[in-house]
C-alpha cells in the first residue's frame, strides 16, 4: 500500500481549516457561556446544557468527515487510511500548537478523530469509484 503524504499534508491542513469554521459556527452558539473567560482554568467553570455539548460534538465529527471526504475524493491513490492519518496528524498540530500535547491527549484525540476521517475517506473513495463506473 503506496501512501500519498502530500495527500495527509493537505488533508490535516484542510481538517484544521474546517476545525477552524466549526468552531466559529460553535462560538456563535455558546459565545455568551465564554464571555469573560480570560483564563484557561475559568474554563471547568463553564455550564454548558447537553444540546451545545452534542452541538459541539456534530460540529467536531462532521469536520473531519468531510475533511476526510475531501482527501478520499482528491487523492490519486486508492486508500482510506490517508484521511485517517490525516486526521490523526490535525489533532497533533492542534494539541502542539494549543500547548497541551501530551502523549495520552494525542491519543485521545488522535483515535477520536481518526474514525471520522476513515468514514470521510471512504465515502470519498466510493464516490470517486462511482464517478468512474458512470
Amino acid at each position: 500500500m503506496n501512501l500519498d503524504w502530500k495527500w495527509i499534508g493537505l488533508g490535516a491542513l484542510i481538517m484544521i481549516a474546517l476545525s477552524l469554521v466549526a468552531s466559529i459556527i460553535l462560538g456563535f452558539d455558546i459565545g455568551s457561556e465564554l464571555e469573560g473567560v480570560t483564563d484557561p482554568a475559568d474554563i471547568q467553570d463553564i455550564q454548558l446544557s447537553g444540546g451545545q455539548i452534542a452541538f459541539a460534538a456534530v460540529l467536531n465529527f462532521l469536520a473531519f468527515v468531510i475533511g476526510g471526504f475531501i482527501v478520499g475524493i482528491k487523492s490519486a491513490g486508492r486508500t482510506i487510511l490517508e484521511p485517517a492519518i490525516a486526521a490523526a496528524l490535525a489533532v497533533a498540530i492542534a494539541l502542539l500548537l494549543t500547548g497541551v500535547f501530551t502523549l495520552g491527549n494525542l491519543v485521545a484525540g488522535g483515535l477520536e478523530q481518526f474514525l471520522p476521517g476513515l468514514l470521510g475517506g471512504w465515502l470519498g473513495e466510493r464516490r470517486k469509484d462511482s464517478k468512474v463506473a458512470g
